[in-house]
């Protein structure tokens, strides 16, 4: 049973992922015709293909603070779409309050190459990676926390 504090954060989380899955597709396509990718909208049903050119354009690229919190975001909705198309999996908000990523927006529900129960947190991975010094490595990133869910 939820208290009412965690109820409210719960309803606010599943309205704001509404618009955060809704910007998703039109957004990510946007991010990577901005980092020069074409063609741009195939990242929407592969992904994997598009690894190695984003992991070279945002190796050394420096971020302005003002675009910070976006990159954080498109790099977010790249990492969960790349393991979204990999291993059959979806989006989803964090709905145990027991969970550590409760009211996260999450990756899981996979059916083949991960385990039935493994999930990431895009947006933590996304601050991880922004989070390393340049040269930044982000096909490295997604093979370390794939093999953390396997």
């Amino acid at each position: 049973m939820l208290s009412n504090e965690q109820e409210q954060l719960l309803q606010q989380s599943q309205a704001g992922f509404d618009a955060y899955y809704d910007a998703l597709g039109a957004s990510l396509v946007n991010f990577v015709e901005r980092l020069g990718i074409q063609p741009a909208h195939e990242v929407l049903t592969n992904a994997a293909e598009y690894l190695p050119y984003i992991d070279a354009a945002m190796r050394t690229i420096a971020i302005r603070d003002e675009s910070w919190q976006w990159v954080k975001t498109m790099l977010g909705y790249f990492i969960g779409e790349y393991f979204v198309q990999g291993h059959a999996g979806c989006w989803y908000v964090e709905t145990r309050a027991e969970s550590p990523y409760f009211c996260r927006y999450m990756v899981g529900g996979f059916e083949h190459g991960l385990p039935a129960d493994a999930a990431i947190d895009p947006d933590a991975l996304a601050l991880e990676f922004l989070g390393q010094s340049v040269p930044r490595e982000l096909a490295t990133l997604i093979g370390d926390a794939q093999a953390a869910l396997a």
